[in-house]
């Protein structure tokens, strides 16, 4: 019995040696603080797909827990931090800082795309400078810290911010124009592959996910008091459609900001003002979309165009129901106050 207890003991001490000493905050009923970090139960997903949230649940009326994506988790710690020596199993730290661990779940386009071009200076900046994933992210945010978040997004469950490498932003003149009400990303990022057309039967019939890219195309979104640059997810469902907005962060980063007049004082505010705005065309079997930086308002028309896909090809949806509209990832639309703001031209858009 002793050496039982001493046994269980040394485990438990094992353990807050490797996941970075014992936790203030309490864990649920009969779990350790892993398993109820974002990793173990993959909540964000269910969360936002929730009707509650005023998510994709409202058009499919699927239940969570009998969709395909709901076996996406990290069951155990094997999954990260095995290594094999020798022909038998080791805990290994390194292991789990090797970002091709990271890759076999968080697939970035970005990161394939350095890998294929280490050179290409259009590349993310901290991969050419050879950075991992753990250079930015932190222990805690991989392993949990006894609170069940719903969601990366919700305040407090990451630690990765661009302010606690890139201190002194007094010389980046887009952050004294725009003080404290503008991340960092909506300058800063590339590109933002937002996925469109998801079309959801195929998902939950077979399994896998089937849409179209668009590239070149950024939204603007409020969260958390500031500007940040956001996505759009476009879904399809038995004639049911619904576009959702989220904030995202791509690992697409520029050295160089965006200018001013990519965001200000554009052709695409003019015809959102004017409601002529289309963000897509469809035509001939090809989706084609215009590229720019575009404000996310409260009641704008989209003017989405909607597909089916059968056969292997997508074909126009003749009368879909009109588009549900979700704010995901604890997002709201921008304000009038700052479109107006956007409207005016360089330099007369803070006066």
């Amino acid at each position: 019995m002793k050496k039982i207890a001493l046994i269980l003991g040394l485990c438990i001490v094992l353990g807050l040696i490797i996941f970075g000493g014992a936790q203030d905050k309490q864990t649920s009923a009969g779990k350790n603080f892993f398993e109820n970090s974002l990793h173990f139960t993959a909540k964000g997903l269910e969360y936002w797909y929730a009707k509650e949230q005023g998510g994709l649940e409202r058009i499919t009326g699927i239940p969570f827990s009998r969709l395909p994506c709901a076996r996406c988790h990290v069951r155990t710690c094997d999954d990260c931090h095995r290594k094999d020596i020798n022909g038998r199993a080791a805990y290994s730290t390194a292991a789990a800082k090797d970002p091709q661990v990271c890759e076999k779940c968080h697939s970035l386009e970005s990161l394939d795309a350095y890998k294929k071009n280490p050179d290409d200076p259009a590349g993310d900046v901290h991969f050419r400078r050879g950075m991992k994933c753990m250079d930015c992210h932190t222990a805690r945010e991989i392993h949990g810290d006894g609170t069940a978040y719903n969601s990366f997004q919700q305040p407090g469950a990451m630690d990765t911010r661009c302010e606690k490498c890139h201190v002194d932003l007094s010389r980046c003149p887009s952050s004294k124009v725009h003080g404290d009400k503008l991340e960092c990303n909506a300058c800063h990022i590339r590109d933002l592959p937002s996925c469109y057309n998801c079309h959801f039967e195929t998902r939950v019939k077979e399994g896998k996910s089937v849409s179209l890219p668009l590239k070149d195309l950024l939204f603007l979104v409020n969260r958390r008091g500031k500007v940040t640059l956001g996505d759009v997810h476009t879904f399809v469902y038995q004639n049911k459609t619904m576009i959702t907005f989220a904030p995202s962060f791509p690992h697409w980063v520029m050295k160089e900001g965006r200018a001013c007049a990519d965001c200000h004082h554009t052709s695409l505010l003019r015809a959102i003002r004017a409601n002529t705005f289309r963000p897509v065309v469809f035509d001939n079997g090809r989706l084609q979309n215009v590229k720019g930086v575009v404000p996310v308002l409260e009641g704008l028309k989209w003017n989405f165009v909607f597909l089916d896909y059968a056969n292997g090809r997508w074909i126009p949806l003749a009368n879909p129901d009109p588009p549900l509209i979700n704010y995901a990832g604890y997002c709201a639309p921008l304000t009038p106050e700052q479109f107006d703001k956007l409207e005016k031209p360089q330099g007369r858009a803070n006066k």
